[in-house]
């Protein structure tokens, strides 16, 4: 493993399998530090595949006490960053805990530490443990050992910095039950986890559970911190309680307008090595099929929810700037300034729309047999759709006899719907489509494919290039992507330099399909590492 040295957070932090892969490893591991951190030198170490990550909670004060409060299983993690937290770990049996804590008192102690701080372990499958650093701080995870402990970390930690004594011994640390955290991110996991910015136009959190946020509907998720957004922990008698409040919970949450990993944190808690307790820091890795389905928002009830949804909130949008809700959905007598194409805004009998699903592509027809009741055909299946109640952020739908409850929020011809935690963007495209697709990857125009810094260009005006060929790299939110060309040819203009911050989608280089390329190229990568 390949270790930046003046910076954590899994930056510069590169696994080198095979001795052919050590130079550009090494190069590209560097490269991120010296980004992230002005300093590119990094260290080695051994590599355990497929460790638990395991650390302990400490408390040192001035005059040479110090305890811990156990430890947090931190195994759940994508780019090396952690994702769900929990406390106990289920593989820590109490020998090992007092193993483990008995190590940590001892670091702490013998470098006459002071304060609250965090050591971090590998655990092997042979029950091995394995230092790997000390965070000189509180972590985000500290919520789940102040549930299991019922001690305030914070306020400990101010009175050891005011140099008052521990108020506990060691003896008097009680962990009760079990608690789990995870982390909310403004990302899209269908996409390796692409971090994502923009307007957060609704926020719901769930009243059943703890939240750390500081978050509003309307509140703008910036290009330049941490993707995480909030903290939601659950606290029960057994771990299968905190896993069921959990799920309960998270699925309780409305977040709409930024695409986030809810769904995918849902399907984490849910996932059966999960819930036997048998995750390791491989875990996302090995169960990524059952994790990130192809097939997600495309099953048909979910599609003729989201056409009739995008047929009734051209009329409602204007809810969601602080109306009173209706009780009852009005037929569509649509003004001319809604949003929606006139295809779909047409009080006409039957209606053809078509709408994208996650970036997908779908057509539909929507017939109106009676006030809100409508006829929707996907392909050759037909469904009945009955928007009975469209409140502002939320309905009540009615698909083939299924009553359920969905939260909305419409932004122009972008609409987004949660179902049960599981949110979908739903686009209307039925409006000129070709214009709306043109300047894809065919026209030679390279697209920003996030809101980022640029922090390299690797081609220059005129040089010859192959699809596939890195031309610059972006960075936001703790994360570098690549962007290669889109086509073979010449790069005709680069519309960015080094340093400077673009949207996502913005055209940021053109490359010129006419005058074909020649050589080979790299292929396109993408440099993560948290």
């Amino acid at each position: 493993m390949i270790k930046a040295v003046a910076g954590g957070g899994g930056r510069g932090m590169r696994l080198v399998a095979a001795a052919g892969e050590f130079a550009g490893a090494l190069r590209s591991a560097q490269s991120e530090a010296q980004h992230a951190f002005g300093d590119g030198a990094v260290l080695l170490e051994r590599a355990l595949v497929e460790p638990r990550h395991i650390e302990i909670q400490v408390l040192a004060d001035r005059h040479g006490h110090a305890i811990h409060l156990g430890e947090r299983d931190c195994s759940v993690q994508r780019r090396h960053q952690k994702l769900i937290e929990e406390s106990p770990s289920p593989a820590v049996s109490a020998e090992l805990r007092e193993r483990m804590g008995a190590a940590a008192v001892a670091a702490v102690k013998s470098i006459g530490y002071e304060g609250a701080g965090t050591l971090e372990f590998l655990l092997d499958g042979d029950g091995r443990f394995y230092f790997m650093e000390m965070n000189t701080r509180l972590q985000v995870e500290h919520p789940v050992t102040e549930a299991i402990t019922g001690l305030d970390l914070v306020a400990l930690q101010l009175r050891i910095a005011a140099g008052e004594p521990l108020p506990l011994q060691q003896a008097d640390v009680q962990r009760r039950g079990h608690a789990i955290e995870v982390r909310l991110c403004a990302e899209d996991a269908a996409r390796d986890f692409m971090p994502q910015s923009g307007t957060l136009g609704v926020w719901q959190p769930t009243p059943r559970l703890r939240v750390e946020h500081a978050l509003h509907s309307g509140a703008e998720i910036a290009p330049y911190y941490d993707s995480m957004i909030a903290k939601i922990v659950s606290h029960g008698a057994s771990r299968e309680e905190a896993q069921r409040k959990l799920i309960a919970g998270l699925a309780d949450t409305v977040a709409l307008g930024v695409t986030t990993n809810q769904a995918f944190l849902l399907r984490c808690l849910a996932n059966p090595v999960f819930t036997a307790g048998g995750a390791t820091t491989a875990f996302i890795a090995q169960q990524a099929a059952a994790l990130l389905p192809a097939d997600a928002n495309t099953d048909p009830q979910t599609l003729a929810l989201a056409a009739a949804m995008l047929w009734a909130t051209a009329s409602g949008e204007r809810l969601g700037a602080g109306a009173a809700p209706s009780s009852t959905l009005s037929p569509p007598g649509l003004p001319s300034s809604a949003p929606l194409s006139p295809a779909l805004s047409a009080s006409s009998l039957a209606i053809a729309a078509r709408f994208e699903v996650d970036g997908r592509a779908h057509g539909a027809t929507l017939v109106r047999r009676d006030g809100q009741r409508l006829e929707i055909t996907l392909d050759t299946r037909r469904h009945e759709v009955s928007v009975v109640e469209l409140g502002r952020h939320h309905a009540r739908v009615a698909c083939d006899g299924v009553v359920e409850r969905l939260a909305w929020h419409r932004d122009g011809e972008r609409l987004w719907l949660a179902r049960e935690g599981v949110a979908l963007e739903v686009l209307d495209t039925t409006r000129d489509a070709t214009a709306r697709h043109a300047g894809a990857a065919g026209d030679g125009a390279l697209r920003a494919s996030m809101t980022g810094r640029v922090v390299a260009v690797q081609v220059s005006v005129g040089q010859q290039v192959r699809a596939g060929q890195p031309m610059l790299t972006l960075e936001a939110m703790k994360m570098e992507h690549v962007h290669a060309a889109p086509t073979d040819g010449v790069v005709k203009a680069l519309h960015v330099g080094v340093g400077d911050q673009v949207a996502a989608r913005r055209v940021v280089a053109e490359v010129d399909a006419a005058r074909p390329a020649t050589g080979s190229a790299a292929p396109s990568r993408t440099e993560e590492s948290m």
